[in-house]
């Protein structure tokens, strides 16, 4: 292998770790957005969530709640006539659609972890007979940036399925 090859591949492994930087970077504030945007329709651990229905949440000012709106009208109190106002309805998403969203962006995410690991391994191995390495940063510094990437990522779903 020439110098000019091991230099191309290894400006080619070290472009695609950064590249599952940038990756990992736009998952986090997808997720964000995603939470500041629709987050109030994820409550999968709200009271009278269901499994696999949407439920709908009506705003009771007597109670200063919300309160399912099968509860008041079952018990013949839809709408509520003590508000003052329209009444405010809030429907929120399945259970099982908080379940598969949580799942499908920790896989990616570890899909991401995975990839740069094996990337950060390629573009070590290229200078690992060379005592002068061009450019050498080991696996433990690279990991502990997505391990912080997954911390806020934990943060944000923590947001995004408790708020």
């Amino acid at each position: 292998m020439t110098q000019i090859d091991k230099q191309l591949d290894h400006i080619y492994h070290r472009s695609r770790i950064d590249a599952q930087i940038a990756g990992m970077i736009m998952l986090v504030a997808i997720m964000a957005i995603l939470g500041l945007t629709i987050g109030n329709k994820f409550a999968p651990f709200r009271l009278g969530a269901r499994m696999l229905e949407p439920v709908r949440y009506v705003w009771v000012e007597q109670e200063y709640d919300w309160v399912t709106e099968h509860t008041l009208v079952r018990s013949g109190t839809f709408p509520p006539v003590d508000n003052k106002g329209n009444i405010e309805i809030r429907e929120i998403y399945p259970q099982v659609v908080s379940i598969v969203l949580c799942l499908s962006v920790l896989t990616i995410a570890g899909f991401i972890y995975t990839c740069a690991r094996r990337q950060t391994h390629l573009m070590n191995q290229i200078y690992a007979d060379d005592p002068d390495r061009p450019y050498y940063r080991p696996w433990s510094e690279i990991r502990v940036t997505f391990w912080a990437l997954d911390a806020a990522l934990l943060f944000v779903l923590l947001l995004l399925f408790f708020s």
